[in-house]
């Protein structure tokens, strides 16, 4: 018999679950976007925009919000947190672009994999330095274990893409993107759980990020087009789902916030991390069947696997840090 404590849970944790499918989704639309506005950074651009939209009414309407505003001269000066924690956007339009770019040469599982991988691996790092919020944490030999599943799962999942390479020149490269993403959306969470603090509502510390990440893609995009290496257009864009893709990342935030309290931090990014590896698998194969090799669905089983193991601890709890929006 199922203890009521079960129950209590069900709900929530199939709701983070579905929380992780708005990852895929919306590295879906992103790149999708790209072939219609002409570019990659124009389709992160667009993203980053409707977010940053989003946010400022956000910021207006809430109590919370606007004292957290309200705080910013305050961390400015006491300096609570480095200054440069004001750039952690960067790394969100970093992760915008990558989406744009790797989903189309490597598919969702795989770019999926290399993330969570990638990110998880580093967690492990950041808790050996301790930059995260929770300072420094030991390193358990539970957690070496799921470190190398992580590894392995990666490589058996990322074992065709030399197969892709023929079809696509830029699938070794676009993996690389994703490793990359994976490994600063690491550092940018933990910037931000501290941030967060610091300014005493995760709106502000969100909106801040936002408006990094779009003043940093308006710089690329002016830079490239002095340097005549890639133009863009500014039009209406028709396409009225090009827009969800920002507001997906914000509402991925919203339901960790809201969950957390029933989940704990540590079982939320369990289900975060499962609706994101089990939803991109799943779309890959509803799109593009013919490009899902076995390799990747075990890849991303073996990874989703040591996920579980790497986050899990002596007293039988996993610890997985929540995800920010990018």
């Amino acid at each position: 018999m199922a203890r009521p404590e079960s129950h209590t849970h069900a709900v929530p944790l199939g709701l983070a679950g579905a929380a992780g499918l708005l990852m895929p989704l919306q590295a879906l639309i992103t790149s999708s976007a790209a072939g219609y506005l002409g570019g990659y950074f124009a389709a992160a651009m667009l993203s980053s925009l409707t977010s940053l939209v989003c946010l400022v009414v956000a910021s207006l309407a809430l109590p919370g919000a606007r004292e957290g505003w309200r705080r910013f001269g305050t961390v400015w000066r006491d300096r609570p947190i480095p200054r440069w924690f004001l750039l952690a956007g960067l790394v969100g339009a970093y992760y915008m672009v990558a989406q744009a770019v790797s989903v189309n040469n490597i598919g969702l599982a795989l770019f999926a994999v290399a993330v969570v991988g990638a990110r998880t691996l580093t967690s492990i790092v950041i808790d050996m330095i301790g930059f995260s919020p929770a300072g420094k944490q030991p390193i358990t030999r539970i957690r070496i274990l799921g470190a190398a599943l992580l590894v392995i799962g990666a490589v058996i999942a990322s074992w065709g893409t030399a197969a892709r390479i023929s079809e696509s020149p830029l699938a070794w490269i676009s993996l690389v993107v994703a490793l990359g993403a994976g490994i600063l959306v690491s550092f940018q969470q933990s910037m931000n759980g501290r941030a967060g603090k610091a300014y005493g509502s995760t709106t502000t510390a969100t909106a801040l990020n936002y408006l990094a990440s779009t003043a940093g893609l308006l710089v690329a995009m002016v830079t490239l087009a002095v340097l005549d290496i890639e133009s863009f257009g500014f039009q209406i864009v028709p396409l009225c789902w090009m827009y969800f893709a920002g507001p997906l990342g914000i509402l991925f935030v919203v339901t960790g916030v809201t969950l957390v309290p029933r989940l704990g931090a540590l079982v939320l990014g369990i289900g975060l991390v499962t609706g994101q590896l089990v939803g991109s698998l799943a779309m890959d194969l509803l799109i593009a069947p013919e490009k899902v090799g076995g390799n990747e669905i075990v890849g991303t089983i073996v990874t989703l696997l040591a996920v579980l193991v790497a986050s899990w601890q002596p007293n039988g709890r996993p610890r997985l840090r929540t995800g920010n929006a990018t």
